[in-house]
């Protein structure tokens, strides 16, 4: 289905169940179908899941106000936005790279957001000096903001994206090509010049229920630096890791779901 949202027309997938909600949040230049395999273990497991495409991405129409929407704080409230309007009062978020970020936003400052889990999403402060420490310098970790891509980065970028060679036929090499170059641009830009919660000072203080489930091999985070920050409610006390890469809950899903699972647990 499709909702419009603060003049953008969010397409979404929902489904009711009778169990708490989940709200998952893909990453950048991707699409909802990343959550495949989550999508229908949480549907078995009774839960209400909703997954949308955020703006600018998948089938979902371009913001109509890109520099205000596409940040986290934008995209924040963008799904606030969907959540009232499907009347969801109450939920928990799975945000995965960028959908991470997204998450802290929404979990560090909005009361219906119960708990959270990330995966590829180090905890930043959000500028130059910030995104150094919590991610790994490399050409294809430049495209993250890069406008126009080519053929090449379209590659290159998925590739590194999912921890395999891109198919160019799939649903991810066209939905990386169909993303607004402006949702890359001005994510990094707003981030760099620190529009958002400052994620250090949010995990450490938000006493909320946050668990990491991250990819060990990850081309794109420093897990040195998701290891080493303070936690004020960190499930399990540590960052489990999985034998896999940046979208681990992609490339690994069953043990994914073991631990998303052993978490909606706990948090319920």
């Amino acid at each position: 289905m499709k909702i419009r949202v603060g003049g953008n027309a969010l397409a979404v997938r929902v489904h009711r169940g009778k169990g708490s909600a989940v709200l998952l949040i893909h990453g950048n230049s991707s699409c909802k179908e990343i959550f495949h395999h989550q999508e229908a273990y949480l549907a078995r497991r009774g839960h209400t899941v909703i997954i949308p495409d955020l703006p600018g991405h998948g089938s979902s129409s371009d913001a109509v106000a890109p520099k205000r929407t596409y940040s986290f704080p934008g995209y924040a409230e963008a799904l606030k936005e969907l959540m009232g309007h499907l009347d969801i009062s109450s939920f928990h978020v799975i945000g995965w790279s960028l959908g991470g970020h997204i998450g802290i936003e929404m979990w560090s400052r909005m009361s219906a957001v119960r708990s959270l889990l990330i995966s590829g999403t180090p905890p930043i402060r959000l500028s130059p000096a910030g995104v150094a420490d919590g991610f790994l310098s490399s050409p294809v970790m430049d495209l993250a903001g890069k406008r126009n891509f080519t053929p090449e980065d379209v590659t290159a970028y998925g590739s590194a994206m999912l921890g395999r060679p891109l198919d160019r036929r799939s649903r991810f090499a066209t939905t990386i090509e169909r993303t607004d170059g402006r949702a890359r641009y001005w994510m990094v830009r707003n981030g760099l010049a620190g529009r958002g919660k400052d994620e250090i000072t949010s995990v450490a203080r938000c006493s909320k229920p946050l668990a990491i489930v991250q990819g060990r091999r990850d081309a794109f985070v420093r897990i040195e630096h998701v290891r080493k920050l303070t936690y004020r409610h960190l499930w399990l006390h540590r960052p489990i890791l999985l034998n896999a890469g940046h979208a681990a809950h992609w490339e690994s899903p069953d043990a994914f779901n073991r631990w998303m699972g052993r978490f909606l647990k706990y948090v319920d």
